[in-house]
């Protein structure tokens, strides 16, 4: 554990749907960001906060820093044509949500 501690730069808990770590690399620094956006059934209100928040993390890392976003926006991918060259014509959702 103490040779991994060396290498954190700074732990930031923004929410409990965002934290972020820093650590150094070897030619940059690199930030991860933990995120867990509002499932559909939240409010727009409160997705739009979450992605407002996203952004705000994602714009405070230092320009040479390698980004990481981790974990869950909770998105479905349907059959649309604009999708069939990243996920091909098998999809378990009929129609893209906004996430």
């Amino acid at each position: 554990m103490k040779k991994i501690q060396k290498y954190i730069i700074n732990f930031e808990l923004h929410n409990e749907h965002l934290c972020k770590l820093r650590v150094k690399g070897k030619y940059n620094n690199i930030t991860l960001i933990n995120a867990y956006a509002p499932t559909e059934d939240k409010t727009e209100e409160t997705k739009e906060q979450f992605y407002d928040d996203l952004q705000s993390m994602v714009d405070m890392v230092p320009k040479n820093d390698l980004i990481i976003i981790l974990g869950d926006v909770y998105p479905k991918l349907g059959k649309e044509p604009a999708y069939q060259k990243i996920i091909g014509k098998h999809t378990l959702h009929e129609e893209t949500n906004r996430n």
